[in-house]
């Protein structure tokens, strides 16, 4: 279960930000991250890994919202560009196996969304 040794990466990113603003929020209310396809993560088990690793940390009971990216492709035979099902990097329009990947190796903390002591913030990244 790689998600796991991925949502400690991202916790630590998040909390790293948290601790950094100023004024000091209350509290975390959630955590957006953007991922793409070529990680296959699976959402549930990221979910769990999330729910205990941020047991006693400012991002205890915030919640994660991750987004996937699909994995696109560009043919350098045809030129086509579009979605890839990975393994398989293959071209739909020609069949070659020459293919640029475009989107869907990213990983990163897309937006923080924290309570102040007086009302709600949402801090992009």
């Amino acid at each position: 279960m790689h998600e796991f040794s991925i949502c400690r990466d991202i916790l630590a990113a998040a909390l790293e930000e948290y601790r950094a603003l100023d004024p000091a929020p209350k509290r975390l209310k959630a955590v957006r991250v953007v991922a793409g396809g070529m990680h296959q993560i699976i959402p549930e088990y990221l979910a769990t890994a999330y729910g205990i690793l941020s047991r006693d940390t400012p991002a205890a009971g915030s919640k994660l919202d991750l987004v996937i990216k699909p994995v696109t492709g560009r043919c350098r035979e045809c030129g086509w560009e579009g979605e890839i099902v990975p393994p398989f990097f293959q071209c739909a329009a020609c069949g070659a196996l020459a293919i640029d990947l475009m989107q869907g190796r990213e990983l990163y903390l897309d937006r923080l969304e924290v309570e102040d002591h007086e009302h709600e913030r949402d801090q992009g990244l």
